[in-house]
């Protein structure tokens, strides 16, 4: 039986659990709009952001910064459609991980502030990255009942979440190819930890400085 709780939920708290910070955003919800809510924020005045999908609309107002997360509709009523509760699979691994992109880019804003560090839009992606590979790695293991997943299964994953960055078009694919690059790199190296110490190592890096990552990943 589906749980009761909603998908963005529930991966609000894989998120939170993965990386071990604090529920900063109790609800994220009210922080969540659509197509009109989209219009609403532009005074319906046509924006180049309504045609390039889901992402994170930030406000920086100086002692504080606002946030929310704009999910197009289509996208929504396609992850209903196919919710990836049930199973995730070629129908709907694209859009899933979009919606665990922009739910870790809200996340990740909000533990930096609270922190008061600053936070480039490389490091977001590439924190992005990892995320959606150890999410999906997370619904595949339990869709499957398996602890360990196959190397078949990790393949296709990376060819979803990773590889069709090299196809990206736009002002931004160059970031996304990098930061898709950066993040497999460091994969591939948290990968050969054994069980016992991934959850450390994972917890370690959402605190780690970028700067620290990109060292990291440079030696592996």
């Amino acid at each position: 039986m589906r749980p009761t709780v909603s998908l963005v939920e529930v991966l609000k708290g894989i998120i939170e659990r993965t990386y071990g910070i604090p529920s900063l955003i109790p609800d994220i919800g009210p922080f969540i709009v659509g197509d009109e809510g989209l219009r609403s924020i532009y005074g319906g005045i046509a924006c180049s952001t309504a045609d390039e999908g889901a992402r994170v609309l930030v406000r920086d107002q100086g002692q504080s910064v606002r946030a929310v997360l704009y999910y197009p509709n289509a996208l929504v009523r396609h992850l209903e459609q196919f919710n990836p509760l049930d199973g995730v699979g070629d129908v709907n691994i694209v859009a899933f991980a979009v919606l665990v992109e922009e739910i870790d880019h809200l996340l990740t804003l909000a533990s930096r502030a609270a922190e008061g560090r600053a936070v480039t839009l490389l490091e977001l992606e590439h924190h992005a990255c990892v995320t959606k590979y150890l999410t999906v790695l997370h619904f595949l293991g339990r869709q499957t009942g398996r602890k360990q997943l196959g190397k078949a299964l990790k393949l296709w994953a990376r060819f979803h979440l990773f590889e069709r960055y090299s196809q990206r078009e736009g002002q931004d694919a160059g970031r996304y190819r990098e930061a898709a690059r950066l993040a497999w790199r460091y994969l591939k190296y948290f990968e050969t930890l054994p069980l016992e110490r991934r959850r450390i190592e994972i917890r370690a890096y959402h605190r780690r400085p970028f700067a620290e990552i990109l060292y990291q990943v440079s030696l592996n």
